[in-house]
């Protein structure tokens, strides 16, 4: 028989994860700190005797009683361990389905770990749609054969970063405000999204958490902060969250310079792989400089989509398209009013 539970208590969470493989995206202060007022942070897990199933997620209200689930803001969805086999995964969806605390769920949406794809599993739990590539380093060489993988540009770009004399250093915690200084700058050259403007408690709580590792590294010229990258450890791997720089230093090249420093850092933490990320919107300027460090194939990242009650999900979406217009964001009733569909799309 498999025994299924919704998690809600940070310290019952915790105790799953310690007896699985698990990412930095799984714990509980990374869930919670992507949570919006009045969202709740979630933990289903199904297990037997030598398996066991873990989805972490948001649950989000929507107005009437009604909410619906979405994968804390970078990667996650369920995985599973042990003896945990297809029928298993059918079994927990089931009762994940069945469960009280999910007959007023409407829909949700998936970020699948693109480390992780399990394409049995993602069937079961709905479509999953090919959303972007993502670059990954498998650390599986000294990292002074990792660096000969980089690209001629990279190699000379970092060459030049070492020649201006930019250096590299761990950040402490009164340093986290300079890093959220360069970020938001960053954000602001772009254009980006409002949702890519983290609040200071966000980096806060994260940097402050005993169970997501996380650490700040600096590029230094001349005793000035130009550039930084805050990074995620999971037990495994190694990840690039979120990255700033002065726009003043940039013919100094030490984003590339730090880049290469993350995937030195991931070696010394013995890690499998450090992951990079994607582009902005695919294949774009962002994903080249990132996908210049790797020697290896991108991945694939999934978003899962699935409706789980058809009546309310159509009328949620009537309400929005009399108001706002179409979109081909999902959920449809969702789509952030400001963006234009193109925008959504991007995006996505």
């Amino acid at each position: 028989m498999m025994f299924n539970q919704i998690v809600k208590h940070r310290w019952e969470w915790e105790n799953w994860l310690r007896e699985v493989n698990c990412d930095s995206y799984d714990h509980y202060d990374y869930v919670l700190a992507n949570c919006e007022p009045g969202e709740q942070p979630e933990l289903y897990i199904a297990a037997k005797d030598d398996g066991i199933l873990l989805y972490p997620y948001i649950r989000r209200p929507i107005a009437h009683r009604h909410d619906d689930l979405v994968t804390a803001y970078g990667y996650g969805g369920p995985f599973r361990e042990g003896n945990f086999t297809n029928e298993d995964v059918k079994e927990a969806r089931r009762l994940f389905l069945q469960r009280p605390e999910n007959q007023a769920t409407v829909t949700e949406t998936i970020r699948y770990h693109p480390c992780r794809v399990d394409p049995d599993l993602m069937q079961v739990f709905g479509q999953a749609v090919p959303i972007r590539q993502t670059v990954h380093v498998r650390l599986d060489d000294s990292f002074e054969q990792l660096e000969q993988r980089f690209s001629k540009m990279t190699k000379r770009n970092v060459k030049r970063a070492v020649r201006e004399q930019v250096t590299v250093a761990r950040g402490q915690s009164n340093e986290l405000c300079e890093f959220i200084r360069l970020y938001r700058a960053t954000m602001d050259r772009r254009a980006a999204n409002d949702i890519y403007y983290f609040p200071d408690r966000y980096f806060e709580d994260l940097w402050n958490s005993d169970k997501c590792e996380t650490e700040l590294l600096f590029a230094v010229h001349e005793g000035v902060i130009v550039a930084g990258v805050f990074m995620l450890f999971g037990d495994d791997g190694a990840h690039y969250h979120l990255g700033g720089s002065d726009a003043n230093y940039l013919a100094l090249r030490p984003n590339h310079f730090l880049f290469r420093e993350m995937i030195r850092r991931a070696v010394e933490k013995e890690k499998a792989y450090v992951h990079l990320g994607g582009g902005a919107t695919g294949e774009d300027a962002l994903f080249d400089f990132k996908q210049s460090f790797s020697g290896d194939e991108p991945l694939t990242y999934y978003i899962g989509q699935a409706v789980l009650d058809e009546v309310v999900y159509h009328r949620l979406n009537q309400d929005h398209l009399l108001r706002h217009g179409p979109s081909d964001f999902f959920p449809l009733y969702r789509t952030p009013v400001a963006e234009t569909v193109a925008e959504v799309q991007a995006e996505r």
